[in-house]
C-alpha cells in the first residue's frame, strides 16, 4: 500500500468549506474500495445473461411479420437493458436487421437527416414503431382482426392453446 496521500478536489460539497476545498486521503486503494462498495450496495447479484437470438431480418415481403420482428427486437432489448436504455440505440439496432425496401426507406431518411430534414421517429422508439406500422404493417389491422375473429375456428389437430392465442391476438387488435 502506498503512503502518498491522494488529493480530491470537491467543487460543491456543503460539508466542506470553500476555503478548504481539498480532502486528503491516505491511499487510492481506499477510494477504489469505496467506489466499488457504493456501486454494488443495494443491487442484486449479476446473473449470467441468457443468450437471446437476434431478430430475423424484416424485408416487408410479409406485412404480418412486422409485429413479430418488433417483438423479437423487444426481447433482445430486455436481454441487455443497459445497452438499450436509449431509444436511439434501439432504433439503430433494429435498422441493422432490415433489408429490401425497408432498408432503402431508412437509407433515404438518414440521407435526409444529413441534408437537414429531420425525422423525429429516428429518435423515439414508440414513434419509430408507429412509423414502421404505417409504412410496412397491415394496412387496416382492425378490419383484418375483425375478419379473422369472425372466421376463427379450432382445427381438429390443434390444441385449445392455439385457439386461445389466436383469439387473444385478434381481440387485442380491436381494442
Amino acid at each position: 500500500m502506498s503512503s502518498q496521500p491522494v488529493v480530491l478536489i470537491i467543487e460543491s460539497n456543503p460539508f466542506i468549506s470553500q476555503s478548504n476545498s481539498s480532502v486528503h486521503l491516505p491511499s487510492a486503494n481506499i477510494i477504489n474500495a469505496l467506489c466499488h462498495l457504493s456501486n454494488t450496495l443495494g443491487r442484486p447479484p449479476i446473473a449470467p445473461s441468457a443468450k437471446v437470438r437476434v431478430p430475423d431480418v424484416f424485408d416487408r415481403m410479409d406485412s404480418y411479420q412486422l409485429h413479430y420482428f418488433l417483438f423479437q427486437c423487444r426481447l433482445y432489448f430486455c436481454s441487455g437493458p443497459t445497452a438499450f436504455n436509449l431509444d436511439f440505440d434501439k432504433i439503430n439496432f433494429a435498422m441493422t436487421y432490415v433489408s429490401g425496401v425497408v432498408q432503402d426507406w431508412l437509407q433515404v431518411a438518414l440521407e435526409q437527416e444529413n441534408q437537414g430534414i429531420h425525422h423525429t421517429w429516428l429518435y423515439s422508439w414508440p414513434s419509430f414503431v408507429k412509423e414502421m406500422h404505417t409504412y410496412f404493417g397491415i394496412p387496416d389491422i382492425v378490419a383484418e382482426a375483425s375478419h379473422s375473429l369472425d372466421h376463427l375456428h379450432m382445427d381438429s389437430d390443434n390444441q385449445i392453446a392455439t385457439y386461445n392465442v389466436a383469439f387473444l391476438w385478434y381481440s387485442a387488435e380491436l381494442q
